[in-house]
């Protein structure tokens, strides 16, 4: 009997490792899918507003500069490229940390927070500039898929005229 409820007990483990697995898989994939999306759309706004150097859209936190700068806020961007480096160095940290686990995952949080504020204020800025009319409905919209619409909207309003 104990040698049954043990088997049992490691089919549901080994389960579970993939399911841990596949949802890791899911979020690589969806934070490539919003990486190409937004920079895409970084891409032609630069073009656009005849900015040097329209390639940097696709170099990871410079990007968010370049967010600010098309917004016309680039302390906003400066202070975004740093949170979301420090969110990737928590992150490591947690994934490589045994001891100070929570501490690291508590700051991991904070910084996503506070990069998912910042980016929503730059791109309602972007939405005000390219369509006035339904910029904060695209704000709302975003906040409510938890920013995962954000990059999708971005890319929407890539070729509109910034005011």
């Amino acid at each position: 009997m104990g040698g049954i409820s043990v088997l049992v007990l490691l089919g549901i483990m080994s389960s579970l490792v993939y399911l841990f697995i596949a949802m890791f898989l899911v979020i690589v994939i969806y934070i490539i899918i919003t990486y190409v999306f937004e920079s895409m759309a970084l891409k032609r706004m630069s073009i656009n507003l005849q900015y040097k150097n329209s390639f940097t859209a696709w170099i990871p936190f410079y990007n968010k500069f370049l967010l600010g700068k098309i917004a016309e806020n680039k302390k906003l961007g400066i202070i975004l490229a740093i949170v979301d480096l420090m969110t990737a160095c928590s992150g490591i940290y947690c994934y490589n940390q045994n001891e100070y686990i929570i501490q690291g995952f508590i700051i991991f949080l904070i910084c996503i927070l506070i990069s998912f504020i910042l980016n929503t204020i730059l791109s309602n800025k972007i939405y005000k500039k390219a369509i006035n009319k339904y910029s904060d409905i695209l704000t709302v919209f975003s906040i409510l898929s938890l920013g995962s619409l954000r990059p999708i909207f971005l890319f929407l309003v890539r070729n509109k005229e910034m005011q």
